[in-house]
């Protein structure tokens, strides 16, 4: 597979695994708490307002995600194993490993200096909810390449 296929197949995977990454954070911020929302605090962390954070939220995170998906495609191509079943088990381990490290970079770093209050208080439930977001984000991504990866 040339590295441009890769490119976009993973920059495709990556935008889908950042939709159902944000569709369960969603979920669960509007049952739960305002709070967990991450698009609103990703993109309040840059404008200062919550009025004006959920596009800029967004964007951020769908870039995010078009970059990842290629570099999770790109690490599973360098391992030969952009395979079905192997693609869903790497994509849920990069999505664990990728998860630990935003979530504690949320709860120890951009919590803290996070220009609203009401986003300054990250707590142990956010940072699972973090790292269960990026675990589905890795399994969508690695469920999508593999079968991708079937038809090629």
């Amino acid at each position: 597979m040339s590295y441009l296929t890769l490119v976009i197949l993973g920059a495709i995977c990556g935008l889908i695994g950042s939709f159902a990454m944000n569709l369960f954070m969603r979920t669960v911020s509007h049952a739960y708490s305002k709070r967990v929302d991450m698009v609103i605090a990703l993109g309040s962390f840059f404008t200062g307002t919550v009025e004006r954070a959920a596009i800029l939220g967004t964007l951020i995170h769908s870039i995010a995600g078009i970059v990842f998906g290629v570099l999770y495609f790109l690490l599973m191509n360098a391992m030969n194993s952009l395979s079905f079943p192997s693609a869903i088990f790497l994509g849920l381990g990069f999505g664990f490993f990728h998860g630990l490290v935003m979530s504690y970079c949320l709860m120890f770093i951009a919590s803290e200096r996070h220009p609203i209050e009401a986003y300054r208080k990250a707590t142990l439930e956010q940072g699972l909810l973090h790292l269960v977001g990026h675990v589905i984000f890795g399994a969508v991504a690695g469920f999508i390449g593999g079968l991708l990866a079937l038809g090629l």
